[in-house]
């Protein structure tokens, strides 16, 4: 028994891969840029942490943060390690030039039909705590009271996909 709890602690750690990106319509470009990056990435076989800027607001100011004050708040971007590696025009050019694949050795390797049985996908699921209402009653003070466990849309991070 111990020897699995040895091999499973010197497994190799992998470099972080981050998508952040939009699942909002709105501006159809940025969109369109999102999902083309995403399917690059699939195509190249690599663990992906997609981070939707329209799902949860602390992405957002977490992008920001990375990126520095100054700089416009532009979708897509990936990052390594919070080393940014680019953004769309970079990841293309990368990818077409084949140094895309280079640059990601080392990273996690996800099949790209792989999908969350959590979340279907979504990287998100409605907060067990509250059921999306983002509203819990504390009975000693006998009030509702705004959930601490979820984000701005009562949701939460899937555990199974997003740990």
């Amino acid at each position: 028994m111990r020897t699995s709890v040895k091999s499973f602690a010197e497994e190799p750690k992998h470099p972080k891969l981050v998508l952040y990106t939009t699942s909002l319509r709105g501006i159809r470009r940025t969109f369109e840029d999102c999902c083309a990056v995403r399917a690059i990435l699939r195509g190249l076989h690599v663990a992906v942490d997609e981070r939707d800027v329209s799902m949860d607001v602390s992405f957002r100011m977490e992008l920001q943060s990375l990126l520095g004050k100054g700089r416009p708040l532009a979708l897509p971007q990936v990052f390594i390690e919070n080393r940014w590696l680019g953004g769309v025009e970079e990841i293309r050019q990368m990818n077409e030039a084949g140094e895309l694949g280079r640059r990601l050795e080392g990273v996690a390797a996800q099949d790209p039909t792989f999908v969350c049985e959590g979340c279907g996908g979504a990287r998100f699921v409605p907060c067990s705590y509250c059921h999306g209402s983002q509203k819990v009653f504390v009975e000693k003070e006998g009030r509702k009271r705004r959930c601490d466990e979820c984000n701005e849309n009562g949701l939460v991070r899937c555990l199974h996909c997003c740990s």
